[in-house]
C-alpha cells in the first residue's frame, strides 16, 4: 500500500473520539495519524492518546506550536510518547500564525530563525547532547518535521529537520518547495532524499460533487484571512483572489471551484484518488489526508469514509 497518513479534526475533539479515530486509521493501513493544535487542545497530549489506543500506526503532531512550550518540555514529552508507543512518535513543529499568537501575547520575531534554534535545541535534548542535561534517555530517535509554506521554511527543513509539513499546496508549488528543501539539505551537507516531503491535503469525499465543493469552501475559506495562507495562495497562482480579500471581499464569496480543486481532494472517491496520484507524482512522499465532513457527519463517520476512500 502506498504511504498515506491522516489527522484528527483541526478544531479538536473528545478523547473518546481520538481513540476511535486512531483505531480506524490503523485498521485502514494508514502509516500515521497526527493531531493539530488549536488551544485548549494539546497536540502532544493527543498523540499520547493515539499511542495508547493503537499498536502499529505512527502517532504525532501536525503541528505543535513552538511558542507554547519550551524546547526541553517538548522534547521530554515527545520522548515519553516515544517510549510509550514503542518508537512510533513523530514530532511536527510549527510557528502558528501571527493573529493566533497575538491573542496569547506571543512575539514571533523571525519565525525561520526561531524555528532553527528550537529544532536544534529539541534535538539536543532528545539525543542527550544538550549541555544542560544531567540525564539521558536511551530511546529510538524521534523524527522532527517542521511546517513550511515558504522558501525560507523549506530550506530550513532541508537543513535541520527530518521532514517538512506544508498544507494546501498545488502539485506545481509542492515541486518548488521540494526543490528548496533539497537546496537547504545540500547546503548543510545532507542527502535531500533523507528529508520526508509530506503534504496536508484537505479532503471531502462525497458522491455529490457540488455538496463536497460547498463543504470544502466552507471549511477552508477562513484560512485565507491569515497572512501566511494569503502568501501561500498567491504562490499557488491565485494572487487575484487574495487581492480581492485584502480589499474587503468575503473569502467564502470569492473562493472558486478552481482554487478548491487545486489544493484539495473533493467529490467521489475515485475522483479524489486520481487527484491524489498527481500529488504523488509531484514528489509528495507522504500525503496527509485532512478529512472534512460533506454534511452532518460525526468525526468517526468522516474517518470511516476517509479510510474507505484512501486506505488499503
Amino acid at each position: 500500500m502506498p504511504r498515506i497518513a491522516t489527522i484528527s479534526p483541526v478544531w479538536g475533539c473528545s478523547v473518546s473520539d481520538l481513540r476511535a479515530l486512531a483505531k480506524e486509521a490503523e485498521s485502514g493501513g494508514f502509516e500515521a495519524i497526527f493531531s493539530p493544535e488549536v488551544p485548549p487542545y494539546n497536540a502532544l497530549a493527543n498523540a499520547q492518546v493515539f499511542a495508547e489506543a493503537t499498536t502499529k500506526i505512527k502517532v504525532g503532531t501536525w503541528i505543535t506550536n513552538i511558542f507554547m512550550r519550551q524546547p526541553i518540555m517538548a522534547a521530554a514529552t515527545a520522548l515519553t510518547i516515544q517510549e510509550l508507543s514503542g518508537g512510533r512518535m513523530v514530532l511536527g513543529l510549527g510557528v502558528s500564525h501571527k493573529p493566533v499568537n497575538d491573542r496569547y501575547e506571543i512575539v514571533m520575531g523571525d519565525p525561520v530563525e526561531k524555528m532553527r534554534a528550537y529544532v536544534k535545541a529539541v534535538k539536543s535534548f532528545m539525543d542527550g547532547t544538550a549541555p544542560q542535561l544531567t540525564l539521558k534517555r536511551e530511546l529510538p530517535k524521534v523524527p522532527v518535521y517542521i511546517a513550511g509554506l515558504t522558501k525560507g521554511a523549506s530550506k530550513l527543513a532541508g537543513e535541520v529537520a527530518d521532514g517538512i509539513m506544508p498544507y494546501m499546496s498545488t502539485p506545481e508549488y509542492i515541486k518548488k518547495l521540494a526543490g528548496y528543501v533539497a537546496e537547504g539539505a545540500k547546503a548543510a551537507g545532507r542527502d535531500p532524499s533523507e528529508i520526508d516531503i509530506t503534504l496536508g491535503i484537505p479532503s471531502v469525499v462525497s458522491d455529490d460533487l457540488d455538496l463536497a465543493r460547498k463543504a470544502g469552501k466552507r471549511g477552508l475559506a477562513g484560512y485565507l484571512r491569515f497572512p501566511f495562507y494569503q502568501r501561500l495562495m498567491t504562490n499557488n497562482g491565485f494572487g487575484d483572489v487574495i487581492e480581492k480579500i485584502k480589499g474587503g471581499a468575503d473569502p467564502a464569496e470569492v473562493f472558486t471551484d478552481e482554487m478548491l480543486d487545486s489544493v484539495a481532494l473533493v467529490g467521489p472517491a475515485d475522483r479524489c484518488r486520481a487527484r491524489l496520484e498527481e500529488y504523488r507524482k509531484a514528489g509528495v512522499s507522504l500525503p496527509i489526508i485532512v478529512p472534512n465532513a460533506a454534511g452532518k457527519q460525526s468525526n468517526i463517520e468522516v474517518m470511516k469514509i476517509t479510510v474507505s476512500a484512501y486506505g488499503g
